[in-house]
């Protein structure tokens, strides 16, 4: 069965989807009269979608109380790196721990073939979202509601980067592989490996957007 969407959800993905796509660039300004008018809204509506995005860190209020689309500095990258970094290694770790099962892991292997699946001309945002559900199914897959709430909120800015990274991969191969390696040693429960394969490839996305 369809869900209803609301104006107030239609506009708030419609932005995001802009703003993810590079269609809004960062420090593009997004005033209420201006939305309303180009997308035939109200202004609460706009008030209300933008408020949504300023939650997700994908808009953010400038001191005259306008949205802004955000320029994330090379501090918020290494930031929201060093944030997923210390979700996504410990969720490594935990996962090769203990009893494992082929079913924990599945979800995982799936996103992984979603990746692989992906035809070599695809969209660079369709790219970054397999490369981000990958990670959302490994973070998923250690069962903890409120460690995946705390990945979850870090997403959108997480996107943010991702959508700069187009050049450091002008082979696809390489960003497969990258997760594949990474997905044998959690298979083969090899912990060592695992977080060095983890850390290899969280730090390589922090040096190609903080390097001059």
């Amino acid at each position: 069965m369809l869900q209803r969407v609301t104006a107030v959800q239609a506009l708030t993905e419609e932005l995001r989807r802009q703003i993810l796509n590079g269609d809004l660039p960062p420090g593009s300004k997004l005033p209420e009269v201006e939305l309303a008018e180009r997308f035939k809204v109200a202004r609460p509506t706009v008030r209300t979608a933008v408020q949504h995005l300023v939650e997700r860190g994908v808009l953010r209020r400038d001191t005259g109380r306008s949205a802004v689309v955000p320029e994330l500095s090379r501090a918020d990258m290494r930031d929201v790196y060093f944030a997923r970094e210390a979700v996504e290694l410990h969720v490594v770790g935990h996962l090769c721990a203990g009893e494992r099962t082929p079913a924990r892991l599945k979800p995982v292997r799936q996103a992984m073939d979603r990746m692989r699946d992906l035809p070599d001309d695809a969209p660079w945002s369709e790219v970054t979202e397999a490369d981000l559900a990958f990670h959302a199914a490994l973070v998923e897959a250690a069962g903890s509601a409120r460690l995946g709430r705390l990945f979850h909120g870090l997403l959108e800015e997480a996107r943010m980067c991702l959508v700069q990274l187009e050049a450091h991969y002008p082979c696809r191969a390489d960003l497969i592989d990258e997760h594949d390696q990474l997905l044998d040693a959690l298979e083969a429960g090899d912990a060592a490996v695992a977080r060095e394969r983890m850390r290899a490839h969280l730090d390589s996305a922090v040096t190609a957007l903080t390097d001059d």
